[in-house]
């Protein structure tokens, strides 16, 4: 047994997760491949494999928003105001809010609203998202947010005068070679993640607000975030499925020299470092001591995470689906640096 295969079993033995699927590569070649356990317990039973696609969650933001925001530089206006292409957001209270600030999460925007609650679909969801208001000015700080991007992913889509998944196909998993899609649909090679969407039944139970369209069995096949399900599951925030490989296929491009003014640090006098549509170690909860300076990455909640580190030429990632068929009471982030130690050591 390899030390990575080693250190699936040890989490997978602890219920970390009830599956993963782990890749170490560089620029040029994959390193290592480890899978353990069953990417399906309910209401099958489906071992994993190498090949096993994975909700990527939040690895979207990077992965789809990053990237073809990366690819287009040439006519997208970072510096531009997102009104520019939403004329919804011409409103005073956005004023100061940038493409690059929803980008790194300087925009104030809160962190999460249950965008369906107001109304499904794209049409609804473009209406709702211009009418919440920030929680902090542009730039006072960072605050995480899935609402940066679902406006970005508007934004990108008025640019491209096409729907996000057939821009990302053709502008960035075409070229890269990764089968990385969105809407893979439900099959023995895709991996199962939370029952009856539990986390954002409590999440918005919490603030308040009432939404009666729940999912009430097994999510499997379509994206586990909510914001990006009842958008029609492509969306900025989350969405995009892969197998492991396909991810190494997708941050391969993030290693070139080029990319490297990109990947600099874009709010030094903050306590959390943040790049374009990625994270720098500093005040990162994955991240580990031996990761260079230059490292980046970012983790999905259904149990995700991808860090490239320029200076190692090291790619890992780390794909499970630690929500099947719940969320389990652990600090995953504690599972992602046991991961990280061993890569870094």
């Amino acid at each position: 047994m390899t030390e990575l295969e080693e250190v699936l079993a040890r989490e997978l033995d602890a219920g970390s997760f009830p599956s993963a699927v782990a890749l170490v590569g560089t620029a040029d070649e994959v390193l290592e491949v480890a899978a353990a356990g069953r990417s399906v317990v309910d209401p099958e039973d489906i071992a994993a494999s190498p090949g096993t696609v994975y909700d990527l969650a939040s690895l979207t933001k990077p992965l789809v928003c990053g990237a073809i925001a990366a690819a287009s530089l040439a006519d997208l206006d970072l510096a531009s105001p997102p009104g520019r292409y939403l004329p919804e957001w011409k409103a005073t209270r956005y004023d100061g809010i940038t493409l690059e600030s929803l980008l790194v999460h300087t925009s104030g925007l809160p962190a999460w609203y249950p965008v369906y609650a107001r109304g499904e679909g794209a049409v609804a969801y473009r209406r709702t998202l211009a009418s919440i208001d920030p929680e902090a000015r542009p730039g006072a700080g960072v605050i995480y947010s899935d609402l940066n991007f679902l406006v970005f992913g508007e934004v990108l889509e008025v640019h491209f005068s096409a729907p996000l998944d057939e821009t990302f196909a053709a502008m960035v998993a075409k070229p890269a070679g990764s089968a990385a899609r969105f809407l893979p649909g439900r099959s023995s090679s895709v991996a199962a993640a939370e029952r009856g969407d539990a986390t954002e039944r409590r999440m918005a139970a919490e603030m308040g607000i009432s939404y009666s369209r729940f999912r009430d069995g097994i999510v499997w096949g379509d994206v586990h975030d909510g914001n990006a399900y009842r958008r029609g599951g492509v969306a900025g925030n989350a969405g995009l499925f892969g197998a492991v490989a396909d991810v190494w296929a997708l941050a391969r491009a993030w290693l070139d020299p080029g990319r490297r003014e990109l990947t600099a640090d874009r709010t030094p006098e903050r306590p959390e470092a943040r790049v374009l549509a990625w994270q720098g170690t500093r005040g990162a909860g994955s991240a580990v001591a031996a990761m260079s300076a230059s490292a980046f990455g970012h983790t999905g909640f259904t149990g995700t995470s991808l860090w490239i580190d320029p200076e190692a030429d090291r790619i890992a990632i780390l794909l499970t689906n630690r929500v099947h068929p719940e969320v389990r009471p652990i600090d995953f982030n504690a599972v992602r640096k046991r991961f990280h130690e061993a890569v870094w050591r």
